[in-house]
């Protein structure tokens, strides 16, 4: 998101609308701020579910900022091309399944 975007419109703003203050340190709005931090707070959580390439898990966004290209461009540049639209339950828990699966049988993973 940029820093000229008004929060609220489906990004991780504050939803407070108006002027945020700058921040001194990077130069940015307030609002710009708080959209980082939380990219932050999502990148870090995912990173204690995943701590190395052979570690292997299931991250489920369920939010729907999620699909808002300016929310998911804030992923880590690792996670990004596995991120997959909502197709509904059943979909996610047939694509779980496999995914497991495919995992468990790889010999370099067990």
């Amino acid at each position: 998101a940029s820093a000229g975007r008004a929060a609220g419109d489906g990004g991780f703003g504050t939803g407070k609308g108006g002027s945020a203050p700058r921040s001194q340190a990077a130069g940015i709005g307030g609002a710009e701020w708080y959209v980082q931090q939380a990219h932050r707070a999502v990148n870090q959580a995912i990173g204690r579910a995943i701590r190395h390439k052979l570690d292997y898990g299931a991250i489920l966004f369920l939010d729907s900022r999620f699909a808002d290209p300016r929310n998911s461009s804030g992923l880590s540049s690792w996670v990004r091309p596995h991120v997959r639209p909502d197709e509904g339950f059943g979909r996610a828990v047939r694509d779980l399944a496999r995914f497991y699966r495919v995992a468990e049988s790889d010999p370099e993973l067990t």
